[in-house]
C-alpha cells in the first residue's frame, strides 16, 4: 500500500506524469458461468454460477493464451514513466514500469513489470541503418529477460530462482517465496543479425546449518538471431546456466554425528532453445510479455494493436525445441545427485487470406519441463526409478473472419490435450511409493499435473478393479466480437469441453474420504464489455 501511495503522489506533481503515462490498460466487465451443467460444490474448484467476475480456471481452456501469462479477462494497467534523450549516435532511455492488477473495492496488487535503463550506440553515423549496440539494465526485475520463444515454453525468468524460505520474515513488500532478480543484457543487432548476452542475480537462503545465511545466486544467458533469407527464413537460438543454490534435502540425510561437515550439493539448470521460422507476409514476433514498455508516441509498439489484414495469401510456419537438465537429489540413492532432463517443443502455423485468418498449433512439454521452477514433483528430488512419467501434448486448429463494414469478427477453435501424468512406482506389497519427503506421491494412484500446484489425483481403481489412467480431453470455443469506437469491444465466448481427469475429494457411504471425478462435460460462456487503451 505504501508503494501505491508513493506512485499516486508522483502523479500529483506537475510535469512528472500525464494521463498517457498509464499504458496497456485493459478493463473487462464479464458476465460468466464456467459450467452451466453443474451446481456449486460439484467440481474442484467450485463453479459459483452466473455472476459478474473474472472466470476461474475452468473458464480458460488448455489452448488459450499460448503466448502470454494473462487470461485476457483481467482488469489491469501499467504505470509507465518514460524518458528518452538522443544525441547523434547515442540514445538513452529509461522507463519505470509498475503493473496494477485486479482493480476492485478491496484489492489492488502492484508489481514491477520490467523497469529498465537502456543505452544504445548506432554504428552508422547517419542512422540510415539500424545497426546498433545496446545495454539494457533491469534494476528491479529481469523477468522479461527470458529464454525460449513461445511464452508457454519460456524458461529462465525470475521464478527459476524463487523458492520457499521459511526463515525469511513475512512482510507485505517481500513475500517469503521470492527475492528480487535484477539483471542486464548486452546486444549487437542489425536488420538481419543479432547476438546478445546477459546475466541475472538473486539471493537464496543456504540451508546448510553451518551457514544458514543468504547467498548470492546467478544466471547467465545468451542468444543469436540470423535472417538466413530476408523476410522469409529465420533461425534463432538461446541458452543459459542458472545457479539455484544448494539442495536442502541433503542436509536432512547426512550423518554428522561423527563431526563430519555437511556437504553442499548444488542445484542448477542449464539448457538451450532453438527456433526456425519460414514465412511470407507474416513476420515472426516474440511474445508481448517479453517486450519493454514505453509510452513514446513515436514508437510503433502497440500492446493493443488490432490485426492487420494484407492482400493475398500470407503465412508463417515456425518450430521451437528446448532441452534442459537440472541437478537434483537421486531418490534411489539419497546421498548422491542426478541430472533430470526436460524437453519441450512446438509447431505453429498461421495463414491469412483477405479477412480470413487460420491457425494451428501442436505443443509438447515433458513433466520435468512443466515442473522446472519447483523443481520436480517432490521439490529438489528427481523422479524415482520405476515411476511412469508422461508429458503434456496438445494440438488445436482454428479460424476467425473479420467483417470490416460491421466491425464484427467471428471465430472458432477446437483442440485435443493429452495431459502430463506421474504414476509412482509400487513396492512388493502393492502399497504406494512414499519418499522420505512425503507429500502427494504417497500413493500408487496416477497424478495428473497441469502446472505447479495444479494436480488431480485419480482414483487408484475403478469399480471393476482396473487401474485408472488419464485420458485425452477435448475442447472447443466459439467467439463473436464486435469492435466499436476504436478501443472498445463486446465479446461473447461460448465453449464446451470434455475432461474426464478432474477429481475432487468426497465421502463414501461409510464416511471415508475418496477421490471422485468431476462432471466431465463443461458448457460455459463469457459475455464481456472490454476497453483497451
Amino acid at each position: 500500500m505504501g508503494r501505491t501511495l508513493v506512485l499516486l503522489s508522483l502523479l500529483a506533481i506537475p510535469g512528472v506524469a500525464l494521463a498517457h503515462d498509464f499504458v496497456d490498460t485493459r478493463l473487462n466487465f464479464t458476465l460468466t458461468d464456467e459450467n452451466v451443467l453443474v451446481k456449486p460444490g460439484e467440481t474442484n474448484p467450485s463453479v459459483p454460477g452466473v455472476r459478474i467476475d473474472r472466470p476461474n480456471r475452468f473458464g480458460i481452456l488448455f489452448f488459450e493464451n499460448y503466448d502470454t501469462r494473462f487470461s485476457g479477462y483481467e482488469n489491469l494497467t501499467h504505470l509507465v514513466l518514460y524518458k528518452r534523450i538522443t544525441r547523434k549516435r547515442f540514445e538513452a532511455e529509461a522507463s519505470l514500469v509498475f503493473r496494477f492488477l485486479e482493480f476492485s473495492d478491496v484489492t489492488l496488487s502492484s508489481i514491477d513489470d520490467g523497469t529498465y535503463i537502456k543505452l544504445t550506440y548506432y554504428t552508422d553515423k547517419s542512422r540510415t541503418k539500424n545497426d546498433n549496440i545496446s545495454l539494457t539494465a533491469f534494476p528491479l526485475s529481469a523477468d522479461r529477460l527470458r529464454l525460449g520463444y513461445s511464452y508457454r515454453l519460456s524458461w529462465g525468468g525470475s521464478p527459476i530462482f524463487f523458492k520457499y524460505n521459511p526463515d525469511l520474515p513475512t512482510t507485505a513488500q517481500v513475500p517469503v517465496n521470492s527475492a528480487p532478480a535484477p539483471g542486464a543484457r548486452l546486444q549487437y543487432a542489425t536488420d538481419r543479425f543479432g547476438i546478445w548476452g546477459g546475466f541475472k542475480t538473486s539471493t537464496l537462503l543456504n540451508r546448510n546449518p553451518q551457514v544458514n545465511e543468504l547467498v548470492a545466486i546467478y544466471g547467465v544467458l545468451g542468444g543469436v538471431l540470423v535472417d538466413i533469407v530476408k523476410d522469409h527464413l529465420r533461425f534463432e537460438a538461446n541458452g543459459g546456466y542458472f545457479d539455484r543454490g544448494t539442495n536442502p534435502l541433503f542436509y536432512s540425510t547426512q550423518d554428522v554425528s561423527g563431526g563430519k561437515p555437511y556437504k553442499d550439493f548444488p542445484v542448477f539448470t542449464t539448457g538451450a532453445s532453438f527456433q526456425l521460422s519460414l514465412f511470407n507476409g507474416i513476420s515472426p514476433t516474440g511474445s508481448l510479455d517479453y517486450a519493454l514498455y514505453k509510452n513514446d508516441p513515436t514508437s510503433s509498439l502497440r500492446f493493443f494493436a488490432k490485426p492487420i489484414y494484407k492482400p493475398g495469401f500470407n503465412w508463417l510456419a515456425q518450430a521451437e525445441f528446448t532441452v534442459l537438465a537440472t541437478g537434483l537429489q537421486n531418490p534411489d540413492k539419497v546421498s548422491s545427485s542426478i541430472l533430470q532432463r526436460a524437453i519441450a517443443g512446438d509447431v505453429n502455423l498461421r495463414g491469412q487470406v483477405g479477412h480470413l485468418r487460420l491457425k494451428a498449433d501442436a505443443s509438447y512439454r515433458s513433466l520435468e519441463f512443466i515442473l522446472l521452477n519447483q523443481p520436480s514433483l517432490v521439490p529438489y528430488q528427481a523422479f524415482p526409478t520405476g515411476s511412469v512419467v508422461r508429458g503434456d501434448f496438445f494440438a488445436d486448429i482454428g479460424f476467425d473472419y473479420f467483417f470490416q463494414r460491421k466491425g464484427l469478427t467471428i471465430g472458432a477453435i477446437v483442440g485435443i490435450d493429452s495431459p502430463a501424468t506421474f504414476t509412482p512406482p509400487t513396492i512388493v506389497n502393492g502399497q504406494g511409493y512414499c519418499p522420505r519427503t512425503g507429500g502427494s506421491t504417497c500413493t500408487s494412484a496416477t497424478i495428473v499435473v497441469r502446472g505447479e500446484g495444479d494436480y488431480s489425483i485419480l482414483p487408484e481403481r475403478d469399480s471393476q478393479g482396473r487401474r485408472v489412467d488419464a485420458v485425452p480431453s477435448f475442447a472447443s470455443k466459439f467467439t463473436l466480437r464486435e469492435d466499436f469506437l476504436e478501443y472498445f469491444a463486446a465479446i461473447l465466448d461460448v465453449y464446451y469441453s470434455y475432461d474426464a481427469n478432474q477429481t475432487r475429494l468426497t465421502k463414501d457411504s461409510q464416511g471415508n474420504q475418496i477421490r471422485d471425478f468431476n462432471h466431465p462435460n463443461q458448457l460455459g460462456f463469457n459475455l464481456t464489455l472490454q476497453a483497451r487503451f
